[in-house]
């Protein structure tokens, strides 16, 4: 998923700077009239030059941890404490999330046209110096979020082969702070053509939508195939909602699907804490299917050793199930816990 990160560029100051025109250098830079609709407007610019960056400024989700540090020309005599100047026709721009820093409140949106067709979109943070590298650049005022989103929409729905424009605009709806933004993700989870379109849209609703991300999963949950179902056990996993550990535990218990159980089980392990123990132990004594016992093993394997080793050496100790009773041998010897390794020369010599 880091992939998806890299249209996103966040530059991190104290201040937000709020509804003022962006610092373009190495451009012809204007500002264009809106005609009756983003849409038009668009269209009449993308078509206005051979190159062009068009750009605005949308209300942002507040409280996300976001951060960039590559691709930045950065210039310690910065006077409004920017980062730097972002450069948007580099070809590699990479981003990571900071547990010490936030995201602006304002953020702008970016379109690169080419004749007339769109190569990628991307977001900076309001504020932030921009390097156009010769391109010509647009500029709105007064973009409605509704008409932001529905725009970007349209691109996701028109684009869903072209994977840097598609996940591009995925990432930039996602980070809307209007309430449209949720349902936008919702029907393209719910409606695209394509698997991986859904995925993605279903992967933002986790991240980023909080609790209405959260309420669009599990109703996707309830129509979804079993497939579908089984990606949605990592975005429940990513959700900031508490509720999302107990679908979490919910899939790994009553899912119909095998592979459902077993990835609701992987992503339990990882995220439910000391719950994870509970359900991973019922998992390996009540689930029909070998196999989900055997994945429910493996995910005792990946919680911290001082919870995990002393419940394989159980398992390994007590379960009937010989195929079980392997995966957990296996499991304690790649621990390389000392507990584990006394326990197995203790096996070894009975």
């Amino acid at each position: 998923m880091k992939a998806l990160f890299t249209t996103f560029v966040v530059c991190l100051f104290a201040t937000a700077l709020t509804g003022q025109q962006p610092k373009v250098a190495d451009t012809q830079f204007r500002v264009e009239p809106m005609a009756q609709n983003l849409v038009a407007t668009v269209d009449r610019v993308r078509h206005s030059s051979d190159q062009v960056w068009l750009g605005y400024e949308i209300a942002a989700l507040a409280g996300h941890h976001m951060s960039t540090c590559s691709d930045w020309h950065n210039d310690s005599d910065s006077d409004d404490g920017c980062c730097g100047e972002y450069r948007l026709e580099d070809e590699f721009n990479n981003t990571h999330r900071n547990s010490n820093s936030q995201v602006t409140q304002n953020l702008y949106v970016l379109f690169r046209f080419e004749k007339g067709e769109i190569l990628k979109v991307g977001m900076v943070g309001a504020g932030c110096h921009l390097n156009a590298g010769g391109v010509n650049f647009a500029w709105l005022e007064g973009v409605k979020p509704e008409e932001s989103i529905a725009y970007l929409e349209g691109l996701v729905n028109h684009n869903g082969d072209t994977h840097r424009v598609m996940e591009g605009a995925l990432l930039a709806i996602s980070m809307h702070a209007a309430p449209e933004a949720t349902k936008a993700l919702e029907q393209i989870a719910m409606s695209s053509e394509s698997d991986h379109v859904r995925e993605q849209a279903a992967f933002w609703l986790g991240v980023q939508r909080g609790h209405e991300g959260f309420v669009a999963l599990k109703s996707m949950e309830e129509k979804g195939d079993a497939h579908f179902r089984e990606k949605l056990a990592f975005d429940f996993s990513q959700n900031s909602d508490p509720a999302a550990e107990d679908e979490l535990i919910h899939m790994a218990k009553f899912d119909e699907d095998g592979k459902v159980r077993s990835q609701a089980l992987f992503w339990i392990a990882q995220k439910a804490g000391k719950r994870a123990t509970a359900a991973l132990n019922d998992a390996i004594q009540n689930d029909p299917e070998t196999e989900v016992k055997k994945k429910a093993v493996f995910a005792l394997s990946q919680l911290p050793k001082e919870e995990g080793v002393p419940q394989l050496i159980h398992v390994a100790d007590t379960n009937t199930n010989p195929e079980v009773r392997k995966q957990a041998f296996f499991w304690l010897g790649q621990s390389g816990d000392p507990r584990a390794l006394d326990y197995l020369a203790q096996v070894l010599k009975k």
